[in-house]
């Protein structure tokens, strides 16, 4: 385990800063009483490691408590300054409203512009002419006061801005979606603010696009097929202050293609083809404070490639950045926001992140690390947002006062088991588990029956299934136990707990249990099968044939729940260990390593279990209605007892597979499964099947019930009386025949006497 040292907080606008580490720490409590007595500037303290001081009080709250909607604080401080505007900012790069959307609150007026389309709208100053089948500019424009021109969705192959020195009031023109593919420059543009060309054509600029004395602030270029810039390409933009280059194809930068843009404070270059930032890429440019570079393929920053002093909001998300080097960004001083979501990240060095102690936003959401050292965030003081894909990262960020996500559905940063309601039906799961599985071990080894030798076997089959949901019921109090252990301090364990040897063998038992149960489930449909459907076929009296299906079932159990400790290459080092509770459904991270394994497992063997099961009972219960039927039997009323406990049979194998099943291929779909979904789906669902399969397959049949009596009024006695007769529920040979009427008189006579006498007996099959 990573040791803790340092690291308390105050919220915004508190009283201690950074410097407060240095104080000597002084317990919570301790703290409380002085805050009664002493005003909080006067008292010297420190708040615990992964603990923040409330402003105006000497309280000092959790960090999940901070922004969780919740105030905690006796000033409610840990709720105020809640808003991460600076990772609001990130969608906001992606998206761009219509020019004209500020005046849409202003009515359409007529157009007083009769030698151009009439169909054209008006409104205020403004002339919109968006998809009207235009194919070439009009040659003589309307005079006036037209301050914007949109021309959307027209179609204009070469482009002659000399067209538009006739509207010398026009700030803003737009020319998107019009199939652009040249551009014969303008003599004089110094009268445009913003020139939208995105959605086009163009393959390249004109050397020199823009003439002298242009006073253009902002260029929109993104959509086009450019895919190489020049000096020449944005020479005279002196006063630009954002330019727009995303969705293109640019493979390559020089350093001089924006040298003379020493107004641009906005740069976007996503969604290109980069593959490096090297230095001298990007110029020294000093009013610079946004650059996206985000769903590039960069696989490697140089140090020292990105020197941009006023540099606010960095975007390297969705990249192929492999790990972080050292001083990567130390010549950003002034950056708030750096993103480097779903990238590649295995791993950091320590001074990944030096010289950005301004830092107050960082996302490392979808990355490939396990672990982060603390050593590598210590510096970034001023941190307040910090985004992880998993929630026990936050071990590394304490000192952060939020860091996401705050647990995974199942666990948080304090329990194991974070819902209480899911914490007591674990234990309540457990308890009916272990006490129902060994009172049929005890009911079935102890009390024992004179029976017929297909009787002894199906009443083997069902001690294993006893056995094997057993296994899910230690599983489940382990897990429990754990839970209790680590109350309150989860995170502080949490990376001891899912590495040890405990939960890789919980996680095993789980998958044993699962596993063998449904094999075994299936073997004991099949009997029942065999038994209604052909109760007059002679079973081979063989002992080692059933020990033989029962090792082969057992062999391919143990097989598969121990194959994720033979190849950590394909499984990874801890499978099990992938979640809290030591699972490996692996429903949060679909395609973690394994996925196929864990596909195959829990939604092509269940599969195929539960359509058998269903499948088979159909025919049973169709076996025992022709049986009636032939014989002329009138126990209708059983026959219904008999469907119902039937359908009893499949619908808990449904409830307990198909949830998983349809989970499970939703989320291999990109459905974004809840993470409360998943705890209970994890914790409850999938070990239902253990806790009912007693009380299905043995505790509810009438004959276990009455020997178990006759067992515990025997007990003064000192002696376990053998019984005779049939356990209704479970002799084979007993059951009710499929009448076949191919036979002879004398054996159907049989048939029919066999099938009266023990008719009453089999509607009691389970």
């Amino acid at each position: 385990m990573e040791s803790h040292t340092g690291g308390s907080g105050v919220f915004p606008g508190g009283s201690e800063g950074a410097a407060g580490r240095s104080v000597p720490q002084i317990p919570n409590p301790a703290l409380e009483t002085l805050s009664k007595a002493a005003p909080p500037e006067l008292i010297p303290y420190r708040c615990e490691d992964g603990f923040f001081r409330c402003n105006s009080t000497i309280q000092c709250i959790e960090q999940r408590q901070n922004c969780d909607g919740e105030a905690d604080c006796d000033d409610g401080s840990d709720e105020r300054d809640c808003d991460d505007r600076v990772g609001d900012s990130f969608w906001d790069h992606f998206f761009r409203k219509r020019p004209g959307a500020l005046n849409d609150h202003l009515p359409f007026t007529a157009c007083a512009w009769s030698d151009f389309n009439s169909s054209c709208k008006c409104r205020a100053t403004e002339v919109l002419c968006d998809y009207k089948g235009l194919t070439t500019l009009p040659t003589s424009l309307p005079m006036g006061n037209v301050t914007l021109l949109d021309l959307t969705g027209n179609r204009f192959p070469v482009l002659n801005m000399n067209v538009f020195e006739r509207l010398p009031s026009l700030d803003t023109l737009v020319l998107k979606h019009c199939s652009i593919e040249k551009i014969e420059p303008a003599r004089t543009l110094n009268h445009i603010y913003a020139l939208h060309l995105d959605q086009n054509k163009l393959k390249s600029l004109p050397d020199i696009f823009f003439p002298s004395g242009t006073w253009l602030r902002i260029l929109i270029l993104s959509g086009n097929q450019i895919t190489k810039l020049s000096f020449e390409n944005f020479h005279n933009l002196y006063y630009l202050i954002e330019l727009d280059l995303r969705d293109n194809f640019i493979e390559a930068l020089d350093e001089s293609v924006f040298k003379q843009l020493h107004s641009l404070e906005i740069l976007y270059l996503n969604h290109n083809r980069l593959t490096e930032l090297a230095v001298g890429m990007f110029p020294r440019l000093m009013a610079l404070k946004t650059l996206s570079l985000a769903q590039n393929r960069i696989h490697s920053i140089v140090p020292g490639a990105l020197d941009l002093p006023s540099l606010e909001h960095l975007y390297l998300s969705e990249n192929r950045l492999p790990f972080t080097a050292n001083n990567t960004y130390r010549n950003l001083p002034n950056l708030l926001g750096l993103f480097l979501n779903d990238n590649e990240i295995n791993y950091f060095e320590l001074g990944s992140f030096t010289g950005i102690n301004n830092l107050t936003t960082m996302n490392l959401k979808g990355n490939k690390f396990t672990r982060i050292d603390r050593r590598v965030l210590e510096n970034l003081t001023s941190l307040n947002y910090i985004h992880f894909s998993e929630f026990h990262h936050c071990k590394a960020a304490l000192h952060v006062r939020v860091c996401e996500p705050r647990g995974d559905g199942i666990s948080s940063k304090s329990h194991l088991l974070d819902n209480p309601v899911l914490r007591t039906s674990v234990w309540v799961m457990a308890a009916v588990g272990i006490s129902g599985n060994l009172l049929v071990l005890f009911g079935r080894y102890v009390v024992r029956t004179r029976s017929s030798q297909a009787h002894a076997e199906h009443s083997l089959y069902l001690r294993h299934l006893a056995a094997s949901d057993l296994m899910m019921g230690i599983y489940l109090a382990i897990i429990a136990t754990a839970d209790i252990m680590f109350r309150g301090q989860y995170l502080l364990h949490e990376e001891e707990w899912r590495t040890s040897t405990i939960c890789a063998f919980s996680g095993f038992l789980s998958t044993l249990s699962c596993q063998s149960s449904t094999l075994l489930l299936t073997l004991v449909t099949w009997d029942r099968l065999i038994s209604v459907t052909r109760p007059l076929y002679q079973r081979a009296n063989s002992k080692t044939r059933v020990i033989l299906r029962l090792a082969l079932l057992w062999g391919i159990a143990v097989a598969a729940a121990a194959a994720p400790f033979s190849s950590t290459e394909y499984f990874g080092p801890h499978f099990y260990g992938s979640n809290g509770v030591c699972l490996s459904i692996h429903i949060h991270d679909p395609y973690a390593m394994g996925w196929e394994y864990s596909a195959g497992l829990f939604i092509l063997v269940n599969t195929f279990s539960l359509l058998f099961i269903g499948t088979s009972y159909l025919r049973m219960l169709q076996a025992i209605r022709v049986s009636r039927n032939e014989t002329r039997n009138t126990l209708h009323c059983r026959e219904k007892i008999v469907a119902r406990r039937f359908a009893i049979i499949v619908v808990t194998d449904c409830l307990c597979w198909m949830p998983v099943i349809v989970v499970k291929l939703a989320a291999l779909g990109g459905v974004r499964i809840s993470p409360s979904l998943y705890a209970w789906l994890a914790v409850l669902v999938l070990p239902v099947n253990s806790a009912l399969n007693p009380v299905l397959y043995t505790l509810t049949t009438a004959q276990f019930k009455q020997q178990l009596t006759r067992f515990f009024y025997s007990l003064p006695c000192g002696a376990v009386p053998e019984m005779n007769g049939y356990d209704s529920g479970i002799d084979s040979r007993n059951s009710l025949a499929q009448f076949n009427s191919s036979n002879g008189g004398s054996k159907r006579l049989l048939q029919r006497r066999d099938r009266q006498s023990t008719n009453t007996k089999v509607y009691e099959f389970k």
